[in-house]
């Protein structure tokens, strides 16, 4: 991108240039006004492995093109719309009313352009992530083009992302105040997890087919499902499945645990170390992000979130929110 900054209304958005993985540019109507009001920046977390950072609104009808090399790219969206080509592959990412994100996974074996459009008053909440074919082989150990899905080129998929990848997108959007290196680190963290749900979970014959090493192993270089066989870490993956159902509202962690076909302390051990947290904090930042939703899009008040969370004070909501988010239930909802 051109490598400027640009205020205005109380907002930012910003355009970095050396973004070698992905490149940038935005074609908008001639005129003074603001054309994007919000964030749009790109990040890079380390070689190979890039960063773009959506959380606007389009003030005028906004085109943005730009040039991708070969790798993959993930992208989830949480909020609003995204309508992207991949080359002449066109991916529209629209979560309806039932979902809280949508994500896709694209596979390029060249370099191809990339062109995102949106119209005046849109908005869009999206991470996405590009992933040079460099950084997957020195990760991952193997020369994709030996996976069927890998080797096509802009072969697609899409997906309902679990509550926790959507809590992980919101951290990337809106990260605490740190140092410039550790700010760095947090972004890079939280987009390994992503990854690790993309290939583990969405597209699990690309990651189960791998020698010796489970995706955890493979992405984050250290492995707390290590000691889990692939069954069990499948099986994970379908409990959280459940979790992310209203059905599990109902469920209680025995009930849960029988239909995992294992012992209450199995499940939690080993549901810990697949997703990093318990059944019952899984639940919980789930309500949370239902409450989120309620705050941005219904222009629900603090108190109706509060109850969709599961609160009978809305102190205790505003401080579990808070910690959740980075952010109060009382700034989001003014952010509508």
């Amino acid at each position: 991108m051109s490598g400027v900054t640009t205020p205005y209304a109380g907002h930012t958005v910003r355009f970095h240039s050396g973004h070698t993985t992905a490149q940038y540019y935005v074609r908008a109507p001639l005129g003074v006004e603001p054309t994007l009001d919000g964030l749009f920046d790109a990040t890079e977390l380390a070689a190979g492995l890039r960063l773009l950072r959506v959380d606007l609104k389009d003030v005028r009808g906004v085109n943005v093109h730009g040039t991708l090399e070969p790798g993959l790219r993930i992208a989830l969206v949480i909020g609003g719309k995204s309508d992207v080509s991949y080359g002449d592959r066109r991916l529209v990412l629209d979560p309806a009313q039932d979902q809280a994100a949508r994500g896709s996974i694209v596979s390029l074996k060249r370099r191809e352009s990339f062109f995102r459009q949106s119209r005046r008053g849109e908005r869009e909440r999206t991470a996405a992530l590009t992933l040079s074919t460099t950084w997957l082989q020195s990760r991952l150990g193997i020369d994709l083009t030996h996976n069927a899905f890998f080797a096509r080129h802009l072969a697609a998929r899409t997906w309902t992302p679990s509550q926790q990848a959507v809590t992980l997108v919101e951290q990337m959007l809106r990260p605490p105040e740190l140092s410039p290196a550790l700010w760095r680190l947090y972004l890079e963290s939280r987009a390994l997890d992503v990854i690790v749900e993309a290939l583990s979970c969405f597209e699990p014959k690309s990651v189960s087919s791998l020698p010796d090493a489970t995706a955890w192993q493979l992405v984050r270089g250290t492995s707390p499902t290590a000691s889990l066989r692939e069954r069990d870490r499948m099986r994970m993956c379908e409990v959280r499945d459940l979790l992310d159902s209203a059905e599990a509202e109902s469920l209680s962690l025995h009930d849960i645990a029988q239909r995992a076909c294992v012992s209450v302390n199995t499940l939690q051990r080993h549901f810990r170390a697949t997703w990093g947290k318990t059944v019952v904090n899984y639940l919980r930042d789930a309500r949370l992000m239902r409450a989120r939703v309620a705050l941005e899009r219904d222009g629900a008040t603090v108190g109706e979130a509060a109850d969709i969370a599961g609160y009978t004070s809305a102190a205790n909501f505003a401080t579990a929110f808070k910690r959740c988010f980075d952010i109060s239930p009382g700034q989001v909802r003014s952010r509508r």
